[in-house]
């Protein structure tokens, strides 16, 4: 039987000393305490599709504070759907906290437009998305204290950078949302002639408040959304 150590090293890229808990099952908080099978986990990196998603906390230069407290949980319910709909997976390649002053003491992003293309990017942003890009992914989430123009996230990013960040009043679906607009491409029902509009039980509906008004959670993701993901670039497998 294969170690954990060989399928962490051949399909992960996981060399030196090895983290079963973080490197392996993908747990990097203690926010959503639940069964997690070691068995079930090494079948996922073996024989199913995963994007790696690194994941960077911004806080002011004089916190205290560590990561995000709903890290864990964001991550867990974006594997809910992956697993439960596109039978792929999210691999988050670390969690890191980055202290700076660069979103000022209230956190909050200057940022000119959330626009799925054509986006103009702020000076905030290029400097915001160069962080966190020698965690192993191509995909990073930030998490940020305040919100942008009502938004509770945003997946809009400069060129080159794939991200989005996540802000102080997201719901528990923010995270799986926004990644899977840069992750698949795929936009809200009502720019998405293969949605149709009122589909509020899709991981993509956006009615007033946003992914919290999503219905029968966990949230669904159709066919052609998962096909969406499945193709993009930084999908992967063993």
């Amino acid at each position: 039987m294969e170690s954990v150590r060989s399928i962490a090293e051949t399909c992960l890229g996981r060399t030196g000393t090895l983290s079963v808990k973080r490197h392996v099952m993908g747990v990097y908080g203690a926010d959503n305490p639940r069964d997690r099978s070691l068995r079930r986990q090494l079948n996922l990196i073996q024989n199913r599709p995963f994007v790696r998603v690194a994941l960077v906390t911004i806080r002011p230069l004089n916190s205290t504070q560590g990561q995000i407290g709903t890290l864990q949980t964001d991550l867990d319910n974006a594997n809910t759907v992956y697993q439960n709909e596109c039978n792929a997976w999210v691999y988050p390649t670390g969690s890191r906290v980055v202290n700076t002053n660069l979103l000022g003491a209230n956190g909050r992003l200057n940022q000119n437009d959330c626009a799925a293309s054509g986006h103009n990017v702020s000076g905030e942003e290029d400097t915001l998305f160069d962080l966190g890009r020698d965690m192993g992914a191509d995909v990073v989430c930030y998490y940020i204290a305040g919100d942008v123009a009502g938004f509770a996230g945003c997946a809009a990013h400069p060129p080159g950078r794939r991200g989005f960040w996540v802000g102080n009043t997201a719901s528990p679906w923010t995270f799986a949302h926004e990644l899977t607009h840069v992750v698949g491409d795929n936009p809200h029902p009502g720019n998405d002639s293969q949605i149709p509009n009122n589909d509020n039980n899709n991981l993509m509906w956006t009615p007033t408040g946003g992914p919290n008004g999503i219905q029968n959670l966990p949230p669904d993701l159709r066919q052609v959304q998962c096909d969406r993901i499945l193709d993009d670039p930084d999908m992967e497998t063993c």
